[in-house]
């Protein structure tokens, strides 16, 4: 009973340090990602160049080159969000006063669900509500600067800090030990990089769509297909109704046609040839996990929580592979292969 009443304790204890801690804990799972993403171009690099040189040209080029993308895109966002959130329901409400679209449109509430939507948009991309975002603001350097440098300590100790804790198991399990976390580690990158990959190609689609037809709001309209474009099957579709709607009632019907046509067919291109290369190297994710982990990353911590999730969800997914005999370097595997 005293053993009991002790582990609810201590169980208590570690719950309630856990959601005080949760920003920084938030800080240290992005660290990790990001140490994740850019450990096998700081290994390339150090077979060429010094390990502490090829560091810091991977650390310092990847700070510029976020800085650069932000100060070039960040503006544009902000000041095409809000031409955006008007341009967005006043086509909604053509569209309810039109003779084609008018009864069906109407039966929904279409201006009023896009005006919510537009509404909740830039919330939906920050996280939380305007109180977090106020509240927040003050820590937000020390936010960025703490992840900066948590990265650079895993991208430096972190292989020596895996090592140590495999050296913790007994010896007759270090080896498949580390020969699983390799293989999880290894899946895991190929998918989070190739689905990165696809979902920044298909937002610039997006915004080469809403340039061509001079489309108000292109940089929210790419930013959001960019988010739900890892979303299998359904991603792309998704992201493109907005565009596809602004299309129809501030360009022609042409030009909606048009964005349809080329969004579907990309959709199609990565669901028939990039992804199962994609997973063919990597793992199989389906898509209601895909959602539920975008989802619930994308309320609680935005575009960067969705991004985080699906990484974690990734690696878990990797390693109960692994752990069950399916994967390529499980221990089944490996009693098959010598056998």
């Amino acid at each position: 009973m005293i053993r009991a009443v002790a582990m609810l304790g201590l169980t208590l204890a570690v719950l309630a340090v856990i959601a005080a801690s949760a920003r920084v804990i938030g800080w240290i799972l992005a660290a990790v990602v990001i140490a994740g993403l850019l450990y096998p171009t700081v290994q390339s690099l150090s077979a060429r160049i010094p390990r502490a040189l090829a560091l810091f040209v991977v650390v310092f080029g990847t700070l510029a080159l976020t800085i650069g993308i932000g100060y070039a895109v960040v503006d544009d966002v902000v000041n095409e969000m809000q031409e955006l959130q008007t341009a967005v329901p006043r086509a909604a409400e053509k569209l309810e006063r039109s003779d084609r679209f008018g009864e069906a449109a109407t039966e929904i509430h279409l201006a009023r669900r896009a005006k919510v939507f537009v509404d909740e948009l830039p919330e939906r991309l920050r996280g939380g509500d305007v109180q977090d975002a106020l509240r927040s603001a003050a820590t937000r350097g020390v936010a960025f600067l703490a992840t900066g440098v948590m990265s650079i300590f895993f991208l430096m100790y972190g292989e020596r800090l895996l090592r140590g804790a495999i050296q913790q198991l007994p010896v007759r399990r270090q080896a498949d030990a580390t020969r699983i976390g390799l293989s999880v580690y290894q899946r895991s990158w190929r998918y989070v990089s190739g689905s990165l990959t696809m979902a920044v190609a298909a937002g610039f689609i997006a915004y080469l769509c809403a340039m061509f037809l001079h489309l108000p709001g292109k940089a929210p309209l790419a930013l959001w297909m960019v988010l739900l474009d890892p979303i299998p099957l359904l991603g792309v579709l998704l992201g493109a109704l907005p565009l596809i709607l602004l299309a129809a009632t501030t360009a022609t019907w042409q030009g909606s046609v048009l964005v349809a046509v080329v969004l579907i067919g990309w959709q199609i291109f990565e669901a028939v040839k990039l992804q199962p290369k994609v997973e063919a190297h990597s793992l199989h994710l389906g898509p209601f996990i895909t959602i539920a982990v975008a989802m619930v990353g994308l309320e609680l911590y935005g575009i960067g929580g969705a991004i985080i999730g699906l990484v974690f969800a990734v690696v878990l997914a990797a390693t109960l592979d692994e752990l069950v005999g399916h994967g390529p370097h499980s221990a089944k595997a490996s009693l098959g292969s010598s056998g």
